[in-house]
């Protein structure tokens, strides 16, 4: 298993990014949107913990930016009807923390916000997955609501017309920026500034 790639990045395309090692192999990775925000400009160096998966069609090698979001990659394929694509768009919508609290909690409004995961995937996800999460709890850490910009900010964003997904990546942006202790309407102001 290929657990790890280290090298230049060589190029970005589509849902995935070329990574040239040192020792001249150039690996083709495919990755969840979240990645993307943390990647250097092309000829920078890069490091992903990766996960090869291997179907009749052929294998495919997925990229991550820390062992527990590959780990939990693939633990969330172990749920029936979930696999690499899902288990990738998941990833890429939702962070770590947020993924183990919901499925531990059951809270399938929080998985049913990634596109792809339905009332009865999200409530087959919890039942399946809840109890198998312990040892990941500790390690993801608690879902805290202020690193992902808050409720109340989130939602005014979307109630503007964006993505959810552009919403937490501006949030993101203006928490670096202002800060922790600000009130939602200059969290709200930041993040504009990032869309």
């Amino acid at each position: 298993m290929i657990s790890r790639v280290r090298g230049e990045l060589s190029a970005v395309r589509g849902d995935r990014v070329e990574i040239m090692t040192v020792a001249g192999v150039g690996y083709d990775v495919i990755v969840p949107s979240r990645v993307f925000e943390d990647l250097p400009e092309p000829g920078g160096e890069v490091d992903l913990h990766t996960a090869l998966v291997s179907r009749d069609d052929g294998m495919e090698l997925f990229g991550f930016g820390s062992a527990l979001d590959r780990e939990l990659f693939l633990r969330l394929q172990s749920a029936s009807g979930v696999g690499p694509r899902l288990a990738l768009a998941i990833l890429g919508t939702l962070q770590a923390n947020r993924i183990v609290s919901a499925l531990r909690s059951r809270n399938h409004e929080t998985l049913q916000m990634v596109s792809g995961v339905g009332r009865k995937t999200a409530e087959r996800m919890a039942l399946e997955l809840a109890d198998k999460l312990d040892d990941l709890a500790a390690s993801a850490g608690p879902a805290d609501e202020q690193l992902e910009g808050g409720v109340a900010a989130l939602g005014a964003l979307r109630a503007l017309g964006y993505s959810r997904l552009e919403s937490e990546k501006a949030l993101r942006a203006a928490r670096r920026e202002v800060g922790g202790d600000v009130d939602t309407e200059e969290v709200i102001r930041a993040a504009l500034r990032h869309i």
